[in-house]
């Protein structure tokens, strides 16, 4: 079942680590002088069911309506806000790029987890002579938008998925792990749903606290965080560690020409170089903002805590975030591949 809404008129668990001696690019250095704490930091919509508007209320925030409890975290203003922000330091940290799959001309894009449909917009300004649709379990896209880009509310994870075989040029995801039970499954689809020679592409987050110079002990309190949060999603089964497993996911699917680049992303403004500690920077408010968020719901049904438990736990994992002593970053993988053009897979 989907419900689409108009535009407007103009498993796998391997144990998690929190130390890599060998980095995926060169080290980052450190900033021999760490600075203190100040540092951080209508219409056409309401066309479709009323009901999915009508968010669940819950400690204090609000999730989707549309099958309710399929994601784990919230969809109010201040979730959506540091969405936005989130898509701003991938860019940045990607240097502008929306894609990296050898796009030339295409005529079907499709952005699964739109979001706050900010990537769905400018592909669609960028490429002005094709048809992008976002996807998504929440209607908090903006109204306006160009006239070749439409928002439709979609669960991947149905066995009637909207999405028709041999029909795309380009399917996109970015940052969805713990949105799906098997990503593998998401994968399937999209390969069924592409053309002969239509791209995937896959632009992850991978929660693990990595250091590679030693400075971040093993009472390290956003390490601990990342552990046990990890433990509550795979209770929920909901693994969040899917990002270093995509190329070999989507080789195991029949993609071919699979290629993986891996980005290192500081978790404060720890590091020297100027670009990185902004990105640190903007990334610490990212996670101080996104933290409560992160925790309520895979922390109470997976673990069974309460949210003033929670709450204090949380006071020690902020802590830890803004520490600029301990050089901790994450990984963010773009794994992209091809579907073999008939020709191709007649052969093999």
């Amino acid at each position: 079942m989907s419900l689409a809404i108009p535009p407007s008129p103009a498993a796998e668990s391997d144990p998690p680590s929190s130390v890599e001696a060998v980095s995926p690019r060169s080290i980052i250095e450190a900033d021999s002088e760490p600075s203190d704490g100040a540092e951080s930091c209508d219409t056409s919509t309401k066309s479709v069911n009323q009901s999915i508007f009508d968010f669940i209320r819950e400690n204090g925030r609000t999730y989707h309506r549309y099958q309710a409890g399929t994601y784990m975290f919230p969809n109010d203003q201040s979730e959506n806000e540091r969405l936005d922000l989130q898509y701003e330091i991938i860019k940045v940290l990607f240097k502008g790029r929306n894609f990296y799959a050898p796009l030339k001309d295409p005529k079907k894009i499709l952005d699964i987890g739109t979001g706050t449909g900010k990537w769905a917009i400018e592909m669609g300004n960028q490429f002005p002579n094709c048809e992008v649709t976002g996807t998504d379990l929440s209607p908090i896209q903006p109204e306006w938008v160009p006239n070749n880009v439409k928002f439709v509310i979609d669960d991947a994870n149905e066995e009637d998925w909207m999405i028709a075989p041999d029909s795309h040029d380009y399917i996109h995801t970015r940052i969805l792990l713990g949105c799906f039970e098997d990503f593998r499954e998401i994968i399937k689809k999209s390969f069924r749903c592409l053309k002969p020679g239509g791209y995937m592409e896959s632009q992850e987050y991978m929660p693990t606290v990595y250091c590679d110079d030693g400075t971040m002990g093993p009472d390290y309190a956003f390490a601990e965080w990342t552990a046990t949060q990890d433990k509550a999603a795979m209770t929920l089964g909901r693994p969040l560690r899917i990002a270093n497993k995509l190329k070999r996911w989507y080789e195991q699917a029949g993609f071919v020409d699979v290629h993986e680049e891996i980005y290192k992303l500081p978790v404060n403004s720890w590091p020297k170089d100027p670009q990185f500690k902004m990105l640190g920077r903007f990334t610490e408010s990212n996670l101080l903002d996104g933290l409560q968020a992160f925790s309520l719901q895979l922390f109470q049904k997976g673990l069974g805590w309460t949210k003033d438990e929670i709450e204090v736990y949380l006071v020690h994992v902020r802590k830890a975030i803004s520490d600029r002593n301990v050089h901790a970053y994450h990984k963010i993988y773009v794994v992209w591949g091809r579907k073999p053009e008939k020709e191709e897979a007649s052969a093999s």
